[in-house]
């Protein structure tokens, strides 16, 4: 026998339905654990890929951020084995007329402009979910941010949090008449997770599509001031929006695949599969390497503490040039610090000790 599945089934369980990236925050390129985060010190991304924690408005206050392993013990939505956690190790009790703390992922315009959202209908709705927790109670605030319409367009909407206790968030969002969204690699949809907003940012109206004009407002006068203490944290995962007005299953990912999603922004490499040739009897090589995964953009390179192996002898790099990098591959120029190497050989690149790494980054 036959049986017909609705379309409404299906569509609930299409691959790739998840618009945000390492949800279940599994994928942590940069290290699990980040001390010291701060305003302009490790802020922004830091530990888990595609979640960074920013101090809008030069605000104060220090937290450590990491992957970590107290998760929901409910499975409704899905079984988790990671979350993220903002521990605050200095307070700031009082929040400036123009700040604010917050959790953030962007979403690539393009992703927007092709996921199936006819953002322009009210009658088009998208759904994201999540699990919280916080040793802090009250109310916190969800903010949308659309780049590309003119003036952008914020959309702030309320939870409330219960002490030290788990809770499944569904929030519902519907498309506005005034939403663009380019079919580029800019900056689409921007989702806040809001810690704090200070006088002059709490003055939204919820549940509605506005223009900020120039108050900026990120949430009600509500929300609480997560930082003013530090026997605060906060826990995040099973992160999720989807098109449509139901949160379904959580989407897991095979780690591979997470992975390459995660690498269209940053690639990290303690051996990176760098080759080249040594070139100059000077001491001098060009390596380069094609990466596994295009990136959203030409990324930022930084290369680590390797070494160079010519097939009989090894050195040292003593100094690092960029030569090329698009968004498939990069080249260095490098410096080596012994003559040792043999002119005309190949070089490969090898971790000569300690865990530096050689980084790209394209994030947004």
């Amino acid at each position: 026998m036959v049986q017909k599945i609705p379309a409404s089934g299906l569509d609930s369980q299409r691959p790739f339905r998840n618009l945000l990236i390492n949800g279940d925050m599994q994928i942590a390129q940069r290290g699990t654990s980040q001390t010291g985060v701060a305003n302009n010190a490790s802020e922004g991304y830091n530990t888990l890929d595609r979640f960074g924690l920013y101090y809008f408005g030069n605000e104060g206050g220090v937290a450590t951020v990491s992957q970590d392993t107290t998760v929901p013990s409910d499975t409704t939505y899905g079984k988790f084995s990671k979350s993220l956690k903002i521990d605050v190790t200095t307070a700031d009790t009082s929040i400036g007329a123009t700040g604010s703390h917050a959790i953030k992922q962007t979403i690539e315009s393009s992703y927007i402009h092709h996921s199936g959202w006819d953002y322009t209908s009210s009658s088009s709705k998208i759904t994201l979910q999540f699990w919280a927790k916080s040793v802090k109670a009250g109310d916190y605030h969800i903010m949308f941010r659309c780049h590309d319409a003119s003036g952008e367009r914020y959309y702030i909407s309320k939870y409330t949090l219960v002490a030290n206790t788990w809770k499944h968030i569904e929030i519902v969002v519907p498309g506005d008449s005034n939403l663009v969204f380019n079919d580029d690699n800019g900056e689409g949809l921007e989702v806040r997770w809001m810690l704090s907003a200070g006088d002059d940012r709490n003055d939204a109206t919820a549940d509605t599509w506005f223009a900020p004009g120039s108050d900026f407002d990120q949430t009600t006068n509500t929300q609480v001031n997560f930082f003013d203490s530090t026997d605060n944290n906060f826990f995040l995962t099973g992160v999720q929006l989807e098109i449509g007005d139901t949160a379904s299953d959580f989407e897991h990912l095979p780690h591979d695949v997470q992975l390459q999603r995660c690498q269209r922004y940053f690639q990290s490499y303690i051996d990176p599969p760098l080759r080249g040739a040594v070139n100059a009897t000077s001491a001098m090589g060009r390596l380069g390497m094609v990466l596994p995964v295009t990136m959203r953009a030409a990324g930022t390179a930084s290369l680590g503490t390797h070494g160079v192996y010519d097939g009989s002898n090894v050195t040292s790099i003593s100094s690092t040039t960029v030569a090329y990098i698009s968004d498939k591959q990069m080249e260095f120029d490098v410096g080596l610090a012994a003559a040792s190497v043999v002119v005309g050989r190949p070089g490969i690149v090898y971790q000569s000790g300690g865990t530096t790494t050689t980084t790209l980054d394209a994030e947004l």
